[in-house]
């Protein structure tokens, strides 16, 4: 596992080709899901949350649960818990390989998880469609791929891209259609010196909203691949990390946290990667921007600095919406008007609503996940949804 570690936190791309993938038989598989349980939830409306807890496998499968969670009060939901390698994260490094908002469907009642491809403790995951309203699942092929990790469904929802992991190295990204048809690898990665740096492309972070570029990090760089014709943009950033971008359908489309010579920066560019604007500057020495989050509503991001949430806008500096002692997660409630976070070291996990207007600040719980069994679980990631 000591190379796997190494190989995750490894993430230099410095190329990308693409190149044709013979396509598996067309149909979804249904056989019994391995350490995979599933209750389901029911058609529901409303704003709620989808929040993950994950506890460590040191070095071995992970545990992992998705949770629904009323907004507006009510009994919160247990939809799916699992066992797989990497589901949260290794050395307290977020490394986004589960982020539930880039593997939803486009009805945010689907979403796609890496489960087990062998039997427990074998290494090796593929890439599983659940159905959280009603508990039906289906199995996607991807035949010689020891790991598919970090799926992204398009907006459109008809493709699903995804980073392979074979024989200890990441090798590169591939697409898949979401009905199981037409798989085909993209864009490759390869190591060089030995597992210190890669060239090529991996580190998929999402879809654009026209359905046809997928966004990946480089650890000098962020870029976005054409799924069609392989043509590559690359942003002139330096330093992005995972899990650190946000992208909207917007004449400014892009926010990113970057560093550079001197200082740490959270940025915006339109879809081309060009007209960059800087919204928030830090010294190098300090806290960097992660995880910016378009308001849905408004030209304001969210953005976490350390264990704090700030709000930026085009009209003047940030201001700080949340604060904890640990590492902090954020996104927009659907009204625009405040934020929704959850953090490690609040009791068990606790899910909050704070306030992210210029009036006094306002903090509310509106869940703790139950106590009781492991004692090392952790709230990771969130999803905000509204259901019609």
């Amino acid at each position: 596992m000591r190379s796997l570690r190494v190989a995750l936190i490894a993430l230099v791309i410095l190329s990308c080709t693409a190149a044709p993938q013979p396509s598996p038989t067309v149909g979804i598989q249904t056989e019994a899901l391995p350490d995979v349980e599933i209750r389901a939830l029911g058609t529901i409306h409303g704003d709620w949350a989808l929040v993950l807890r994950s506890a460590s496998g040191y070095g071995g499968p992970d545990e992992g649960e998705i949770w629904a969670v009323p907004l507006g009060g009510g009994e919160a939901k247990r939809v799916v818990g699992w066992t797989g390698f990497g589901i949260g994260s290794y050395e307290a490094l977020r490394l986004g390989l589960t982020v539930i908002s880039r593997q939803l469907a486009p009805d945010r009642h689907r979403i796609v998880l890496t489960v087990p491809k062998y039997p427990r403790g074998t290494f090796g995951g593929r890439l599983a469609i659940i159905d959280l309203f009603s508990g039906q699942f289906a199995v996607l092929d991807t035949p010689n791929i020891l790991m598919a990790w970090r799926p992204a469904w398009s907006p459109d929802g008809k493709r699903i891209a995804f980073d392979r992991y074979e024989n200890t190295f990441w090798t590169g990204i591939s697409v898949i259609g979401a009905d199981n048809s037409g798989m085909r690898l993209l864009c490759d990665a390869t190591p060089e010196r030995g597992l210190a740096a890669f060239q090529g492309c991996y580190g998929v972070d999402g879809w654009t909203p026209d359905a046809r570029g997928v966004r990946f990090y480089e650890v000098d760089g962020y870029s976005v691949i054409d799924a069609d014709t392989g043509t590559i943009t690359r942003f002139g950033v330096h330093g992005a990390s995972l899990v650190s971008a946000d992208w909207r359908d917007a004449p400014t489309a892009v926010a990113l946290g970057t560093i550079d010579d001197t200082e740490q920066d959270l940025v915006t560019y339109d879809a081309r990667g060009s007209s960059r604007s800087v919204v928030g500057r830090t010294p190098r020495s300090g806290l960097g921007f992660f995880e910016p989050r378009w308001n849905p509503r408004s030209d304001d991001v969210l953005v976490r600095r350390g264990g704090e949430l700030f709000v930026y806008g085009p009209s003047g500096p940030g201001r700080q919406v949340a604060a904890v002692q640990c590492e902090v997660r954020g996104e927009w409630h659907p009204s625009g008007s405040e934020v929704v976070y959850l953090a490690p070291c609040l009791a068990t996990g606790e899910l909050h609503i704070a306030g992210a207007g210029s009036g006094p600040r306002t903090d509310r719980v509106v869940w703790s996940p139950p106590a009781g069994g492991r004692t090392d679980w952790r709230t990771i990631d969130l999803a905000v949804v509204r259901y019609p």
